[in-house]
């Protein structure tokens, strides 16, 4: 369940690297207005207008616009409030690749076009969010660089690396969340609101877990799409697989447990990547969702007790996506767009410091 905020704001947002909408929806349920959205991805940016009507979706790279042409197309003006929302590619800081790959990615680039559209724009405050990689290793050059210019540009900046498990977000997912406000007040950062159950003394809510976000949906079996709800749909599996998701324990099992005949050559010398076809566990966070969400073999994204992956629905339900938010595209083009979203419910909780710390 979203927390929704009664909040009425005059904030104008620009979304960079808008995907779906994931960090959009968050800011819209606290009362902000979606103006423009800029993505490259036009089956992501079908999506984006499907849930946003009334906002101007530019099917473009960011590298081929500005500050001018973004306040335009949002029908803009110097004197609105405008709030930048911006979450460049993650993969090229990504801990799960090697150095020399992170290091000559060329989506590491495009956050300095964030910068250059902050310039432009003058935005009263924009978030960014990440993979924690941007904030340490080679990423950490490049941030440093990054906060430097913004800072000369007169924001006050706070950032942290977070796990959405601790604010709501039924899902481990570690994040670097920078937030920037224009001018001498210094930026309210993300309140957590909770916390690992076995910290006994905290007086926070506990964690989210998978029960209490997709228990309740119907059983459904691999490759089969649930008569009433189109995105409770599986992927099916080959009988392979099958066998070994079978094999594989309920609530939290490995490949481990696999007779000799289903292990994988790979697999054969190695105790390491336990959680590809692994099972998530019902009393806990699931892992971190990824474009690969649906398939059991990109990750832990094998259901509790099901002989199956997770549906597209559980996936966006983990991801703290309504029911009735609207998804465009095929099986793969729909769980991309999930596992690359920011949580609703992290972008309610951003858009709910921004307010704090412009304190309007």
């Amino acid at each position: 369940m979203l927390y929704i905020y009664d909040v009425n704001s005059n904030y104008k947002v620009i979304d960079l690297f808008s995907g779906c909408g994931g960090s959009a929806l968050g800011f819209k349920n606290m009362g902000f207005d979606i103006r423009v959205a800029v993505d490259n991805n036009e089956i992501a940016g079908k999506s984006f207008e499907a849930n946003f009507k009334d906002c101007k979706v530019i099917k473009e790279s960011i590298c081929d616009v500005d500050g001018k042409y973004l306040m335009k197309a949002g029908n803009l003006s110097k004197k609105d409030k405008i709030v930048l929302i911006a979450c460049p590619p993650c993969q090229g800081f990504s801990n799960a690749r090697r150095n020399s790959q992170r290091r000559n990615d060329p989506r590491n680039k495009l956050i300095f076009e964030v910068v250059k559209i902050i310039k432009q724009v003058k935005p009263v405050a924009f978030v960014m969010e990440n993979v924690p990689g941007l904030a340490k290793g080679i990423g950490k050059n490049i941030l440093e660089d990054v906060l430097g210019d913004i800072k000369e540009m007169g924001y006050k900046l706070k950032y942290d690396v977070i796990d959405t498990a601790d604010y709501g977000v039924p899902q481990h997912r570690r994040r670097v969340v920078i937030i920037g406000i224009k001018g001498k007040k210094e930026p309210v950062f993300l309140s957590q609101t909770h916390a690992d159950p076995a910290k006994k003394e905290s007086t926070l809510k506990v964690w989210m877990t998978v029960k209490n976000t997709i228990g309740d949906l119907p059983k459904i079996e691999a490759g089969e799409t649930y008569n009433y709800d189109k995105l409770h749909r599986s992927a099916s599996l080959a009988e392979i697989n099958l066998q070994r998701i079978k094999n594989t324990p309920q609530n939290g099992g490995d490949r481990t447990s696999w007779p000799e005949k289903l292990i994988l050559t790979c697999h054969k010398n190695t105790t390491g990547h336990k959680d590809v076809y692994g099972r998530m566990r019902w009393d806990a966070p699931s892992p971190t969702m990824t474009g690969g969400c649906g398939m059991i073999t990109k990750g832990r994204f094998g259901h509790p007790e099901q002989d199956r992956a997770i549906s597209l629905r559980e996936a966006a339900r983990l991801q703290t996506f309504p029911d009735d938010f609207i998804f465009i595209g095929n099986f793969g083009d729909i769980a991309k767009q999930i596992g690359n979203a920011v949580p609703p419910r992290l972008g309610e909780l951003t858009a709910k410091a921004i307010l704090e710390s412009i304190g309007d």
